[in-house]
């Protein structure tokens, strides 16, 4: 294909731009209230350190591209010769010169063309980077919308236990039951608050992961709006592997690592032909002829101009590596579009399968989990059951609980790698610098 690049200036600013803008994303608002999931990214990519190096090397390609297209300097050339320390005859000879070198062979528009891609692919950099870090913060965000759920549930467990545990007190204070009942009652009543405790031991541990990822220091409060999003429906299979590898930037990055060998190969065919050297000047000479009177200063006009020939070096090595190049980054584009058609077919696949799996559990499992504890609370006041068979039916509505949160979380998590996959939020990142177009100049 044939490929074009755009101009120095249309590079730099667009780059500066796209940056500046990047930077001034989701500046969090003093007093703000508690971040949900899209806040916390927002936070996230205004104030991630590893991102913000990042964008930093975007400035230093812009740099590079700059120096690129300069010219070398010239060089004046100084020159003096005289026989005074030995026969002392009056001979002498100056000279002044102005020497500059040529880049006759378009050295420095093949460089800056090799410059123009490391900028683009600086971009890119940034994209997969902000891509990745949006993923991250995503899935650490919804780890502890899980981790919340299963808190919520255990403590309506708790409630249910503790007023268990109160009724066998009552009926163990009439004499109607044992004091095995109240034991066994405290002994469950236990066991959900130590539960409680580990989970909220690991919730503490996810909101720094998450603070962390954000860029917050360790003694940063992060309040978070842990609250569950409707499921929105899912776009077709081949929709989301569209978007996927229309918008991937490691699959950009790949492209441009191939654009990047092809200039570098143009650039080894153009340096072949070395610099043309070209010089100017002046020069005074005074000769001393024996027996004939003193001779006077003659001037002169010197010019030179040195052409090297491309005979015994024509870069064909370095000409032939980046061709070799070229094809290696085309080879693993098509190895990285074929993963990416087939990570987001699975995880379409995934994800549906999941998000009926929750919503069964919502629709049939926990309310039927909760209505046996209920009835058996019941029977167990009316002296029907014995308190073995309420605490039964208490651990299968924790066990279904538990399987549910499992499930919301491995939803979440599905939900977050494939959005990761398929660049769902590509209005939050920056917006590339596309190369891949003809230069109008």
């Amino acid at each position: 294909m044939h490929r074009r690049w755009i101009s120095l200036c249309s590079v730099g600013c667009k780059a500066v731009a796209v940056l500046v803008m990047a930077t001034a994303l989701a500046c969090p608002v003093s007093g703000a209230p508690k971040l949900d999931a899209d806040g916390a990214v927002r936070l996230a990519l205004s104030r991630n350190h590893d991102l913000q190096a990042a964008r930093a090397q975007v400035q230093a390609a812009v740099g590079r591209l700059r120096q690129a297209g300069m010219w070398p300097n010239p060089r004046i050339e100084l020159g003096h010769e005289t026989d005074r320390p030995f026969a002392n005859e009056g001979e002498y000879s100056s000279s002044v010169g102005l020497s500059l070198d040529l880049p006759i062979s378009g050295r420095l528009g093949r460089a800056q063309d090799v410059a123009r891609v490391d900028v683009a692919r600086a971009l890119a950099e940034v994209n997969d980077a902000e891509r990745q870090l949006i993923g991250d913060v995503a899935s650490a965000y919804y780890q502890i919308v899980a981790i919340d759920q299963n808190l919520k549930l255990r403590g309506e467990l708790i409630t249910s236990i503790a007023e268990l545990a109160a009724v066998s007190q009552n009926r163990f204070s009439a004499g109607e039951v044992s004091e095995l009942d109240v034991n066994a009652a405290s002994l469950e009543l236990m066991r959900l608050k130590q539960d409680r405790t580990i989970l909220a031991g690991e919730r503490a541990a996810a909101v720094r992961t998450l603070a962390g990822l954000i860029g917050l220091n360790g003694d940063e409060p992060l309040a978070l709006d842990s609250k569950q999003q409707s499921r929105s429906p899912l776009a077709t299979s081949a929709e989301l592997v569209r978007r996927a590898l229309e918008r991937r930037p490691d699959l950009r990055l790949l492209d441009l690592a191939a654009n990047r060998a092809e200039a570098e190969r143009a650039l080894a065919s153009a340096s072949a032909w070395e610099d043309w050297g070209v010089s100017l000047g002046v020069k005074r000479d005074r000769l001393s002829i024996e027996g004939a009177p003193r001779q006077p200063a003659e001037d002169a006009l010197a010019m030179t101009l040195t052409i090297p020939f491309p005979v015994l070096n024509q870069n064909e090595g370095i000409q032939r590596a980046a061709a070799s190049d070229s094809l290696a980054a085309r080879e693993q584009e098509e190895a990285l579009r074929q993963r990416i058609e087939n990570e987001v077919t699975g995880g379409a696949e995934q994800l549906a399968q999941l998000a009926a799996a929750v919503d069964g559990y919502e629709r049939e499992a926990l309310p039927l989990a909760r209505k046996n504890t209920a009835l058996a609370h019941n029977a167990y006041r009316k002296g029907q059951i014995a308190i073995g068979d309420v605490v039964q039916a208490e651990r299968q509505e924790k066990e279904v609980a538990t399987n549910y949160a499992d499930a919301l979380g491995r939803y979440l998590r599905a939900r977050v790698s494939l959005e990761t996959a398929t660049v769902a939020h590509l209005d939050l990142m920056t917006r590339p610098v596309e190369v891949d177009e003809a230069r109008e100049q």
